[in-house]
Order: structure tokens, then C-alpha cells, then sequence
């Protein structure tokens, strides 16, 4: 099996990503220790699994390096999505703790649902024919989802960002400058992932794409790492600037 730069390239940066990723959700979670609040935990772990479907370029990247061989397809979907419906749920938990409380259940429960028939249609798909969910037709790094399960996809990519938002924009009412910077970060940093996401599944690849891809989502875990921990440097640059 012969792999061109290009793979190499798509690869290694969504190694990058997940590696960033991983640490910025761990470093998130352990500040339940030092502040005993579950979101902490369960924010951390949001971010983690937002990266879930770049997992299994990473995985390649490394067997490509060490072995000159890649995951199964079918191993690369489960990987890639099977952990985005409880990612959402762990999201929402969060999300309407602080907005919509008394809307709470009702929310929990349609994602609960959603993620059910999702969950289902992944593994039948599986089963029946993978070719539902989507094929490799250039590469194992260069996934082309079917329509009926990329739009199963986007619910997710919109509800994170939509909710994102509307989270981050609390924050913008309250009368901390932190709090307002922290705000405008997670804004900045839900947008830069729904535009990554949506350009890494949407556009034609090339090296150039591939690279911009992966910093824009690479810069929106920075972001969304400073809106929940937000750095001393990071505070003093802008806000005495402002």
C-alpha cells in the first residue's frame, strides 16, 4: 500500500489536532479538583470527543509510519462516530445547566433519542452496507460521507455550534471583563470548529486545504481552552488593550 504527501500531510495534522485536543479536554477536567464542579469533567470530556472523528486519520498516521497499513473502514466509522451522541448529551447537560433549565428534560431527552437512532443506523449501516455511511475513494485519510449520514452529521455540528453560542453569549451579559472575554472566545472558537468541520468534509483536498483545515481547528481548541480557562498572560494582553 503506497501513500502519497498528501496523506502524510492530512494525517500528521489531525495528529496534531488530537493531540491538542486530548490535552486541552484533560487539562479542563482536572479543574474539577481544584473547583469540585462536574461541568469541568464533563466540559473536558466535550472537547475530547468533538475530535473523535480525526481520531482515525490519527491512528493511520501512526500505523502508516510504524507499519505501512491502515484501520479497517468499518473501525474507522465506529471510532470517528459512535462516541458523538453521548459527546452531545455530556454538551447539552452542560448547556442547559446554565440556559433553558426548565427546558432540561426535554432536551436531554430528544438528543437521547436521536443519539439511539443514530447509534442504530451506524451499526446496521455496518452491517447491512457501509457504503451508506461512506467510502474511501481516493485514500483511508480522505473520507466522502453519503448524504443521508452526513446530514445525521451536520444535526450535531449545528446543534454544537448554535448552542455554543448561545452559551457563550451569557457570558457576554455579565458585567466581568473576564467573563466577557471568556465569552467571545468560546464564540470565536465554536464558529472556527463548525468552519473546519464543515470545510474538512466539504471541499475538494489539497495540500493547501488540508493544512488550513486542520489550524483552523487546531486554533478553535486553543479558543475554546481559553474560554474556559482563561490565562493570566492571555487576560492582561487583551484586556488592558481594550
Amino acid at each position: 500500500m503506497s501513500f502519497t504527501i498528501l496523506d502524510y500531510l492530512q494525517g500528521g495534522f489531525s495528529f496534531i489536532f488530537v493531540l491538542i485536543s486530548i490535552i486541552i479536554g484533560l487539562k479542563i477536567l482536572t479543574k474539577y479538583f481544584e473547583y469540585k464542579k462536574l461541568q469541568y469533567i464533563l466540559v473536558g470530556l466535550v472537547w475530547i470527543g468533538l475530535a473523535t472523528p480525526w481520531f482515525p486519520d490519527s491512528i493511520n498516521f501512526i500505523m502508516v509510519i510504524l507499519f505501512q497499513n491502515t484501520i479497517s473502514d468499518a473501525l474507522n466509522f465506529i471510532i470517528g462516530n459512535s462516541m458523538l451522541p453521548l459527546t452531545a448529551l455530556f454538551w447539552l447537560k452542560v448547556f442547559t445547566d446554565l440556559t433553558y433549565k426548565e427546558k432540561q428534560k426535554v432536551i436531554l431527552s430528544l438528543f437521547i433519542i436521536y443519539g439511539i437512532i443514530f447509534e442504530i443506523l451506524l451499526f446496521t449501516f455496518l452491517f447491512i452496507k457501509p457504503s451508506i455511511i461512506g467510502s474511501f475513494p481516493v485514500s483511508p485519510f480522505q473520507i466522502v460521507y453519503h448524504p443521508v449520514f452526513e446530514i445525521l452529521l451536520i444535526v450535531y455540528i449545528i446543534t454544537f455550534m448554535l448552542t455554543g453560542v448561545l452559551f457563550a453569549r451569557e457570558s457576554l451579559r455579565l458585567e466581568s471583563l473576564e467573563m466577557k472575554l471568556k465569552g467571545k472566545f468560546l464564540i470565536i472558537a465554536f464558529i472556527s470548529f463548525t468552519i473546519g468541520a464543515f470545510l474538512d468534509s466539504l471541499i475538494l483536498r489539497g495540500a493547501f486545504t488540508v493544512i488550513l483545515t486542520r489550524l483552523i481547528l487546531i486554533s478553535a481548541s486553543i479558543e475554546f481552552y481559553f474560554g474556559f480557562i482563561l490565562q493570566n498572560w492571555v487576560k492582561n494582553l487583551f484586556i488592558k488593550s481594550s
